[in-house]
C-alpha cells in the first residue's frame, strides 16, 4: 500500500469513528450511543511507525498474520496492555512492536456478584465487537493477567514473594474469535456482546495438572491479578471495531 492509499484509509477510519461516536450510529444488532467509546483495531502487513500517542486517537495497530505467546507479556507484539484511568485513552496505539497501552475507567467491581463463572453481569461498562473490511480475515482476542498461584520459592505460602505466573482465559465462551464472512463493501458482520471475553479473565488455577478448564473468573483490575492485557492473534489484515458503553446508557438491551 503506498503512502497516499494509507492516508486515505486512515481518513476513512477516523471519519467512521467520529460519525459513530457523535451521531449515535446504529448497525446490525447493536446501537452505538453518543456515550460509547469506539476503538478501531487494525492489522497491517507493514505496521506504521511511531507510537500513535494522541489522546483523541481511536486506533490501535496490530501485525497481520501473527500468532504469539499470550501468557508471556515480555513478548509484546500484538498485546494491548490495560490500565485503570479516569477515562478511555489510547496512550500508545501501536501494538506491533512493544505493545499498546489502553487506559479504561473500570473498577474491579465492574464484574458484579463476585464475577460469576456463568453469565457474569456488569455494572459499569460493557463492550461489543464486530469485524469490518476484507473477507476471510479474522481475530482471536484473549484476556490475560499475572497472578500468584504457585509457591515458586518453596516457603509454604503463596504471596507476593513468589513469582508472578501469566494466565490467559480458557474454555468455551471466554475467548473472542471472529472471522469476516462477508466483504462486499456493503454488508457488515453483526455486533456481538463480548463483555465476558474482554472484561474478564477466566483462569485455570492449576495449569500443570493436565486438565484445561476455567476455575475462576476475574474482572479486569481485580486485585487477584497484578497486570492485565489482551493478546491478539490475527488472520490477514483484519479490522475489528470495539465499542465500550456505560451500562446505564440503555444500549445494553
Amino acid at each position: 500500500m503506498n503512502k497516499v492509499s494509507m492516508i486515505m484509509v486512515l481518513i476513512g477510519v477516523f471519519a467512521t469513528t467520529g460519525a459513530l461516536a457523535q451521531n449515535g450510529g446504529q448497525g446490525n444488532g447493536a446501537k452505538v450511543s453518543k456515550d460509547g467509546y469506539l476503538v478501531n483495531i487494525i492489522a497491517y502487513k507493514r505496521c506504521p511507525s511511531g507510537d500513535f500517542v494522541d489522546s483523541n486517537r481511536h486506533h490501535i495497530a496490530l501485525q497481520a498474520d501473527f500468532t504469539g505467546n499470550g501468557t508471556d507479556k515480555t513478548a509484546k507484539t500484538n498485546k494491548i496492555f490495560l490500565m485503570k484511568g479516569d477515562e478511555f485513552w489510547i496512550q500508545d496505539g501501536n501494538a506491533c512492536d512493544d505493545g499498546a497501552n489502553f487506559y479504561m475507567p473500570l473498577s474491579a467491581e465492574n464484574c458484579a456478584d463476585d464475577c460469576a463463572l456463568d453469565n457474569p453481569t456488569f455494572t459499569e461498562y460493557e463492550v461489543r465487537a464486530r469485524l469490518v473490511g476484507q473477507r476471510n480475515t479474522g481475530i482471536t482476542a484473549t484476556s490475560c493477567l499475572d497472578a500468584w498461584i504457585e509457591d515458586t520459592n518453596g516457603d509454604g505460602f503463596i504471596d507476593e514473594s513468589d513469582e508472578l505466573i501469566g494466565l490467559c482465559s480458557v474454555g468455551d465462551g471466554n475467548i473472542l474469535v471472529q472471522t469476516r464472512i462477508v466483504g462486499n463493501g456493503k454488508e457488515q458482520n453483526k455486533w456481538e456482546n463480548v463483555s465476558q471475553e474482554l472484561l474478564t479473565v477466566c483462569v485455570d488455577l492449576d495449569p500443570t495438572d493436565g486438565v484445561v478448564g476455567c476455575d475462576e473468573r476475574v474482572g479486569l483490575f481485580d486485585e487477584f491479578g497484578e497486570n492485565y492485557w489482551w493478546n491478539f492473534d490475527t488472520q490477514g489484515r483484519a479490522h475489528m471495531q470495539l465499542v465500550f458503553y456505560p451500562v446505564n446508557s440503555g444500549v445494553a438491551q
